[in-house]
């Protein structure tokens, strides 16, 4: 164990001088220039998170790889996984990956389901095992060949984390505490993640565990690093240089003071530019969309391409007169009745009008036709 984890130790200061370089303070981020990553805050995955992660790997024949390692030994059940994670997101084609062996990681054999996956995925747990078992094997250069070649990397809370360059709550085992410390949030050892997103630090579980202002000591030990604190049923999906969000709120934390507070938030759907850290003017709201469409209930088909059917209101903003109506619509895009459920809309001409929303496979903002 001691030279484990003196390789770990020395891996992860090499990675930080060379890769995180998190004492520079003119960083830019980026994620995969061909692939995507979803990175979600914990908790319950929404709709539209999983209905994004399985569209961006192809769809549902897609070629899926769960990695179940951040979990206890006593929570790894491969068929029962295996079950969970087809249910989550309504796919068959599954391979559940799990190692605690670096030897094992680094094998021809073990890595071949990368080598041919269209998506991965790493459920919670401590990202301190994900280190441990991955960082700079076989296992974490066939992730980063997958996305090189187009395909999508999911995570939830701890997979969430171990996506940046720098990885925060990363204290692992003791004898007094065998599954690590997970309110240190510094832990020298273990600070460097995939860097999958570069430049950067996610902490997960922000609002339901009031973690608002723990990314405050990484940016400051770190000043050139971008904060990303993701709430639970959060997430953001990543592709280049920009991001956007689903489902709930992130806080971004960029070394500056913003009205009192060293981060700001950003709502669903908005979406973010690494590159210059703001708000992303790329297929903003266009002139004339001051209606609001909320939607009630849901259901999707793929018959003639994505479309959604459903029920909810349609009106001016809030607190408008008149009140928004009811109404039983058709639109030509996957919209969602979970999450975050209001569109910017225009009419466009008798039950007819448009929303502004993203296509399941895309990170434009684009305007899509409903009827009613």
């Amino acid at each position: 164990m001691r030279v484990v984890a003196g390789l770990i130790g020395l891996l992860s200061l090499l990675y930080a001088t060379i890769g995180a370089g998190a004492d520079c303070s003119c960083l830019v981020g980026s994620g995969p220039a061909n692939g995507w990553l979803l990175i979600h805050g914990g908790g319950n995955i929404t709709p539209e998170s999983k209905e994004r992660f399985v569209a961006l790997a192809g769809g549902p024949n897609g070629k899926f790889v769960f990695i179940p390692t951040a979990l206890a030994d006593t929570e790894i059940e491969f068929n029962a996984l295996r079950a969970k994670y087809s249910s989550w997101f309504n796919i068959q084609n599954i391979v559940v990956l799990h190692t605690r062996d670096r030897d094992r990681a680094n094998s021809d054999d073990f890595v071949e389901p990368l080598r041919n996956a269209s998506a991965v995925f790493f459920d919670g747990g401590r990202q301190w095992r994900l280190v441990d078992a991955y960082l700079g094997t076989a296992v974490e250069r066939e992730i980063k060949a997958l996305l090189a070649r187009g395909g999508v990397v999911g995570g939830s809370s701890a997979g969430a984390s171990i996506q940046a360059s720098y990885l925060v709550r990363g204290a692992p085992a003791t004898p007094q505490n065998p599954d690590g410390d997970n309110t240190i949030v510094m832990s020298p050892g273990h600070e460097t993640g995939f860097g999958l997103l570069t430049n950067s630090a996610i902490d997960q579980h922000v609002d339901a565990r009031g973690r608002a202002h723990d990314l405050d000591s990484v940016l400051s030990a770190h000043p050139g690093l971008l904060g990303i604190g993701i709430d639970q049923a959060a997430a953001i999906v990543v592709h280049k240089d920009r991001f956007f969000v689903v489902g709930g709120e992130i806080l971004i934390h960029d070394g500056q003071e913003h009205d009192g507070e060293p981060y700001y938030a950003l709502q669903p759907k908005t979406g973010f530019n690494l590159k210059l850290r703001s708000i992303d003017t790329l297929g903003r709201q266009q002139s004339g969309y001051d209606w609001v469409f909320e939607v009630k209930s849901a259901a999707r088909h793929n018959s003639r391409g994505v479309t959604t059917t459903g029920a909810g209101t349609l009106g001016l903003a809030e607190g408008a007169t008149p009140p928004p109506q009811p109404i039983n619509f058709e639109c030509n895009v996957a919209v969602f009745a979970i999450g975050d459920n209001r569109y910017a809309a225009k009419r466009n001409g008798e039950h007819q009008f448009d929303i502004m929303a993203r296509s399941l496979d895309s990170d434009e903002l684009q305007s899509y036709a409903c009827t009613y």
